[in-house]
């Protein structure tokens, strides 16, 4: 029955590891999506960029055309920049599916851990109601033996001394 006990008490601590992984798993993907949040702002950001500067130059009149390339040069920088922020984006997102795929694997091995510690459990408290069927059983056939021994002795007090069956005739 110890045996029993100390698999059961091994699934325990099985079990606490794979939450503490769990719990790991669910702290890279909040990581990963706040990540995820930060380039999508920095993209919007570097687009919004791009839309006031051009607005800017179409609002210009009376502009030199060195200040207009300056200008165009300006653009083509935050154009880099928007593409630079969206491969981070992208790469972040992948990084996001990533730790989410991580986060639902130790999220399964928790569950079958979860069903094997409850089978365990189970099974253990099945051999403890055997057991203790066990003892209750052996305790009935005692007090009946005692029960049958204690009849036959009064029994025997009972009979008369003349009176015997054994060898009459």
């Amino acid at each position: 029955m110890s045996d029993k006990k100390q698999r059961l008490h091994r699934i325990d601590r099985l079990a606490e590891v794979r939450q503490s992984y769990v719990t790991a798993a669910e702290g890279r993907v909040r990581e990963a999506e706040h990540l995820v949040r930060e380039r999508e702002e920095a993209a919007e950001q570097a687009d919004r960029q791009i839309r006031l500067v051009k607005e800017e130059i179409a609002y210009l009149d009376h502009s030199t055309g060195e200040e207009i390339q300056n200008r165009e040069r300006y653009i083509f920088t935050l154009y880099v920049r928007a593409r630079h922020a969206r491969e981070a984006l992208d790469k972040a997102r992948k990084v996001l599916d990533s730790r989410r795929h991580e986060w639902r694997e130790s999220k399964r091995d928790q569950m079958v851990i979860e069903k094997v510690q409850e089978r365990r459990l189970q099974e253990w408290q099945h051999s403890v109601n055997v057991a203790d069927q066990k003892d209750v059983d052996e305790m009935t056939v005692a007090r009946h033996a005692r029960n049958q021994i204690n009849r036959r002795s009064v029994e025997s007090a009972n009979v008369p001394a003349g009176t015997s069956s054994e060898g009459s005739g």
